[in-house]
């Protein structure tokens, strides 16, 4: 049984994470903006490409001109005139993904002086788009995949070990296939630091915060399931590295390892329930590792009810009825992207977060059908539907860039699937009512969900393609840049639903998130990317490390190895010294990686 979120709390919610990915981002982006202008004034040379001073010159006009060995990042010491030259001839600057080359538009729209309003604009690009893979994220794609599980009649455990730790970690790992797609020369660097950076702040930060908040005895099994599990993970991912490439069998095993551990938790969950007797709860007979288990299977979720594990009352109150309208009311009512029976009551911030991600909100609403058990006719509204069949297809031909493709070099596929969509859509509206569902409408969360995949990637790869231009700009390296904001990013989500979850009563359900959530991201986040790179490069991916990699994967295994050393020997006890233990882990994690990005730490890691 789940509880529904009133679109009060929702709000607030979304609102909350919203600002607080507002705020963190502001910070990160201020504090290498003065690391830039500090390096800048230490030791900024500027290279004059003039044909007069070539031969005195660290470059030839060869690397200006597309140099397939010269680094994007040599811009900043070319003079500010062939800057755009430079961005427009180097094969290292070109653009691989996505639709927006965001180096041109620094480097070629905005002259010098006004180079710092193009961060600006960036910068809240950046933030909006980062806003929008969330919102994709739980409000499409997670709802999907709860109808795509129930239609499939899986059970809660497998349902929570696949389809929702997917819909969770989405995010994460379509940014590490967007960060792996957009790598050059095997500098996978924004994809591992994310992958390891949001492991470290999860496992340290959210885990200590709740430890500190809540302190609980956790579940014996579980907890040295996942942190084993996690350790192994970890060590795989430390001897890619070390060998600097993966091969076609090594990528294929992070998925195969992941599919081993669901086999482990479905197949210990069902000799538990064997060999335990039951308890009846709430007239839902279960045994304490079900309870357990509905802990982990739903470990991101908020929706949880106490009810279920006999822990008293619901979190939040059932959605309220409301009076229907017209149905052209009520499609109008469903295409408005800010909730406006609920604006009045709306702090100020929050009324600014509606209003900043509406116009994302209002593609995203007229583009996904989305199917929902917990409303009215399981959400289901004529008018929208049938329209959302039609701007789905010719939505995704275009995103995919496959409509761009031709058949027999004259008719565009986007044509074709255009007329498509438009037939499904009209034969939708024809077949139905306004008033009850269709019987096919199961269907629509299928194609729910492809658009909802192919939403969060192409943001996945703006995302990127802006963070690679951060760390171009402000001279930062890729897996700085992942590890803070990247991983940040993703992982404040977890940070408030875990902590959320810890204060209303669910502490266990909050800590195996910590572990059993960064584990699925890690396995299939590497394993999902680096199977794609493998095999368009003839089986095996050299990969380009830096210090800041190596200073990542130890202090995740750090991390992981103090909790698997000092939560037995406090007799599974997860206590406030824990939780302070854990976080001093991170800061001390923190000054290490800034420390070997700014050169004081350093090593032969490429020879």
């Amino acid at each position: 049984m789940t509880v529904v979120k009133s679109k009060t709390e929702v709000s607030r919610t979304s609102s909350k994470i919203g600002c607080a990915k507002i705020c963190i981002a502001a910070i990160m982006f201020l504090a290498f903006y003065i690391v830039s202008e500090l390096r800048s004034s230490d030791s900024h040379t500027v290279v004059k490409l003039d044909p007069n001073h070539l031969q005195h010159s660290k470059f030839s006009m060869r690397s200006l001109m597309g140099d397939n060995d010269t680094e994007c990042r040599e811009v900043r010491k070319t003079n500010h005139s062939d800057q755009c030259d430079f961005i427009k001839n180097t094969d290292d600057c070109a653009l691989d993904e996505g639709f927006i080359d965001y180096l041109k538009f620094t480097y070629c729209n905005f002259n010098s002086s006004l180079r710092p309003l193009a961060l600006i604009i960036l910068f809240v690009w950046w933030v909006f788009l980062f806003i929008g893979l969330a919102v994709t994220a739980d409000d499409y794609f997670c709802p999907s995949l709860t109808v795509i599980s129930k239609t499939l009649h899986l059970s809660h455990n497998i349902a929570g070990v696949t389809f929702l730790a997917f819909g969770n970690g989405a995010p994460d790992i379509f940014s590490a296939i967007a960060a792996v797609g957009n790598a050059k020369n095997g500098d996978a660097g924004l994809a591992f630091g994310a992958l390891l950076g949001a492991g470290v702040f999860v496992t340290t930060v959210v885990a200590g915060t709740i430890a500190i908040i809540c302190p609980f005895d956790a579940m014996q099994r579980p907890f040295l399931r996942d942190v084993i599990f996690y350790l192994l993970a970890t060590f795989l991912t430390f001897t890619v590295l070390w060998q600097k490439e993966i091969g076609k069998i090594e990528a294929i095993g992070y998925i195969l390892l992941y599919v081993l551990y669901v086999l482990i938790v479905v197949i210990g969950r069902y000799f538990y329930q064997k060999t335990k007797k039951t308890t009846v709860l709430a007239e839902i007979t279960v045994s304490p590792e079900d309870a357990e288990n509905y802990d982990e299977s739903y470990p991101n979720s908020v929706e949880t009810s106490r009810e279920d594990l006999g822990e008293g009352k619901p979190l939040l109150p059932p959605r309220e009825d409301k009076e229907p309208g017209t149905p052209f009311e009520e499609f109008l009512s469903a295409i408005n992207p800010i909730d406006v029976g609920e604006w009045s009551d709306m702090k100020w911030y929050a009324k600014g977060y509606e209003v900043f991600k509406s116009p994302l909100v209002f593609l995203l609403i007229i583009t996904i059908p989305v199917v929902d058990y917990r409303e009215e006719n399981h959400n289901w509204n004529r008018y929208l539907n049938s329209l959302q069949v039609f701007t789905g297809f010719t939505f995704g031909a275009l995103a995919t860039k496959v409509g761009l493709e031709t058949i027999g070099g004259t008719f565009p596929i986007w044509v074709l699937l255009m007329i498509i969509g438009l037939i499904l859509s009209i034969a939708v509206f024809c077949t139905s009512k306004n008033d009850v569902q269709p019987v096919y409408q199961p269907v629509l969360a299928y194609l729910g969900f492809v658009l909802a995949v192919v939403w969060i990637y192409i943001i996945a790869n703006e995302i990127v393609n802006i963070l690679q231009t951060f760390g171009i700009v402000f001279n930062i390296s890729d897996a700085i840049l992942g590890l803070t904001l990247l991983a940040w990013g993703n992982s404040i989500g977890d940070l408030i639903a875990d902590t959320v979850m810890a204060k209303q009563g669910f502490p266990r359900m909050g800590m195996s998130a910590c572990f059993g959530g960064p584990l699925f991201n890690l396995l299939l986040g590497i394993g999902i990317p680096f199977t794609i790179g493998t095999i368009k490069n003839g089986g095996t991916y050299k990969i380009k490390i830096t210090v800041e990699e190596v200073v990542l994967v130890s202090f995740l295994m750090l991390s992981l190895l103090t909790s698997l050393i000092v939560v037995p020997l406090s007799k599974f006890r997860m206590s406030k010294p824990y939780g302070i233990l854990l976080i001093v882990v991170y800061i001390v994690f923190l000054v290490v990686a800034i420390l070997a990005e700014t050169g004081t730490i350093t090593g032969d890691i490429n020879p």
